[in-house]
């Protein structure tokens, strides 16, 4: 299955708290090995990440990344809008990843309480 580094990196920290979640065991399978799958291609993104933070960061004497006041990274003025062009361009990279399913009848039949949203940030891992 075809998903951007954006949707993952958006969704990484639900599908952490997900994980604590009491959920049917085939449920609680499938989204782990999901989840393992998903965790690998962050790792990949996050160095990418940090290659660009560190190309395009204020540096303090030391040469390393200067940290705002809003615990931020700085990047440099000159450097903000193809830092802004180049991280759209990582998080728009689509992955394929090996998407494991259940089906939504382990889900609804068990006593697991999910809301709307939870259950749309992992609608592509249901099949009906």
């Amino acid at each position: 299955m075809k998903l951007t580094n954006r949707k993952i990196v958006n969704d990484s920290n639900f599908l952490g708290a997900l994980m604590h979640k009491q959920l049917p065991v085939k449920v609680s399978y499938v989204i782990s090995k999901n989840v393992s799958k998903i965790e690998k291609e962050l790792d990949i993104y996050n160095k990418e990440r940090q290659k660009l933070l560190d190309k395009y960061c204020v540096k303090d004497e030391e040469g390393e990344n200067i940290i705002d006041e809003n615990n931020q990274l700085k990047i440099a003025d000159k450097n903000l809008e193809t830092w802004n062009k180049d991280i759209n361009e990582l998080l728009d990279i689509e992955i394929d990843i090996d998407i494991h399913k259940f089906n939504v009848n382990d889900l609804l039949n068990s006593n697991c309480e999910m809301t709307v949203s939870e259950l749309m940030l992992i609608d592509y891992m249901i099949e009906e």
